[in-house]
């Protein structure tokens, strides 16, 4: 079985994007990636970082630390949308989403250079 699963043309997005601050298109959750259409490569990617984070993480833990950096943020910036943005794992995975050997070329624990 090749990992993670791809399912498009879900609605999950759909449905987490009313409890988010922005608008999801696809995500990564678990051995699944959920996108509302067809998953564009550029995004694959950023989902792709997200899922290796969470590998390394043993999934829990990555949800630990997903959430206390957003709180932490939310804090910070007083934003919902900027503490999304300024987590270091959706930092590492904007940053080089455009980067086709990325994924060929990152280390373990990449997402750690992210933080402030």
């Amino acid at each position: 079985m090749n990992l993670p699963i791809v399912v498009e043309n879900s609605r999950i997005p759909i449905i987490l994007s009313k409890i988010s601050p922005i608008e999801i298109y696809a995500i990564s959750l678990g051995i699944f990636i959920f996108c509302r259409d067809k998953l564009p490569e550029k995004l694959w990617r950023h989902e792709m970082i997200h899922y290796r984070q969470q590998r390394e993480l043993w999934f829990v833990l990555f949800y630990v630390l997903y959430l206390y950096y957003y709180l932490y943020g939310i804090v910070q910036y007083r934003s919902s949308k900027l503490a999304y943005l300024e987590s270091p794992f959706e930092r590492e995975a904007y940053s080089n989403q455009s980067n086709p050997i990325y994924l060929i070329i990152r280390k373990k624990h990449s997402w750690k250079k992210y933080r402030d």
